[in-house]
């Protein structure tokens, strides 16, 4: 796991934005009935969804209209996304989960594949990571990447 102040200051450099309070990510946890991560929280201290990354991730504003909530719960009822996942971002074709119960906890797979998340049965191999903060420092690597060219 990636150390929160050294993620927090690549972050700053790369950002101007503050993260979203105790109190909505509580209400992730009630709404969504789970318990998010450590990381994931510290994180959300700092980082309030939107863009990041060299790949253009452009993870759900966690307190947007089209927020991480909402997401989530839709593709619940669509797909039957098992209440253990929680749906972060979806990019083109594709679609980024956290397992808030195991490791790895980061899961970035075809979008056709959402329904083998349970069985772990992949077509095509998905990126992962071991928690939030390894796919955060990732991203955030990608981006000083992209910014220098």
């Amino acid at each position: 796991m990636n150390d929160m102040n050294e993620l927090l200051n690549k972050y700053r450099a790369l950002y101007d934005i503050d993260g979203i309070s105790k109190d909505y990510l509580d209400k992730i946890e009630y709404d969504l009935q789970i318990k998010l991560p450590n990381d994931f929280r510290e994180v959300s201290s700092f980082y309030s969804g939107g863009d990041v990354g060299g790949k253009n991730i452009h993870s759900f504003l966690f307190s947007d209209s089209t927020n991480l909530i909402g997401e989530t719960l839709r593709i619940r009822e669509a797909v039957g996304l098992p209440s253990r996942f929680v749906v972060i971002a979806e990019q083109d074709e594709s679609i980024i989960v956290m397992d808030t119960e195991n490791k790895p906890s980061i899961i970035w797979l075809d979008s056709v594949e959402i329904t083998k998340l349970e069985e772990q049965d992949f077509i095509s191999e998905p990126d992962v990571w071991e928690n939030f903060s390894d796919f955060f420092n990732h991203i955030l690597d990608d981006e000083e990447e992209e910014r220098k060219y």
